[in-house]
């Protein structure tokens, strides 16, 4: 059985791989190596394109969200994330796309991927947790002004080959991990799904 599994995720990785990303991590790497935790090897496996990081690399504590864009409690807890992450210099905060409840998630996830290649990743999705109501696209365009993001450039970079492979990617890990819903999280090496407090966090850092 683990002979298959390796089979089926070195195809799929095989074919993502046969655009431009290039992953960190080998496939035996993801699988097999044990000296590395699990959450951390999610990381090494996807391009920075992939990644929205709020924090240094060298912080003892990593929290990772598997997110969507339309998910209400993903919307909540993300201005408690963005706080724990910026009043502790000891924490890691990793935003990955999971874009699953429909298909202006996926839209939205290639937006945000495609502002990466502006180095505006965090400004965008930021702006987009924090549309107060419903996203619509008067909203989104706002808040990719907001961002400071070049429009014409960001159109064309959404439908590279290599956005949608990312994302795939990301969602295939978030899959493997078993996150079945958004939010889903590791708080350094243990999974959650659903939603926690910011006191429920606070209390899973201090154990580790």
């Amino acid at each position: 059985m683990g002979l298959r599994l390796s089979q089926i995720i070195t195809v799929f990785l095989f074919c993502l791989n046969g655009g431009h990303i290039q992953a960190e991590m080998t496939l035996t790497d993801l699988i097999y190596d044990e000296s590395i935790p699990y959450h951390l090897k999610v990381l090494d496996a996807l391009p920075s394109e992939a990644k929205i990081q709020v924090g240094s690399d060298s912080a003892k504590h990593t929290i990772i969200e598997f997110m969507d864009y339309f998910c209400g409690y993903c919307k909540k807890i993300h201005p408690e994330l963005i706080d724990l992450a910026t009043s502790r210099e000891d924490v890691r905060l990793v935003f990955l796309h999971h874009p699953i409840l429909n298909e202006s998630s996926l839209v939205l996830a290639k937006i945000v991927i495609a502002a990466s290649l502006q180095d505006k990743s965090f400004e965008l999705h930021d702006a987009i947790f924090s549309i107060e109501g419903s996203i619509t696209s008067e909203k989104l365009k706002s808040a990719i002004k907001e961002a400071g993001l070049n429009e014409t450039q960001l159109r064309d970079d959404m439908n590279r080959d290599d956005v949608e492979k990312m994302i795939k990617l990301s969602s295939f890990l978030a899959g493997g991990s078993g996150a079945r819903g958004t939010p889903a999280m590791f708080i350094n090496d243990i999974f959650s799904p659903g939603y926690l407090s910011r006191g429920q966090i606070e209390g899973m850092l201090m154990a580790n």
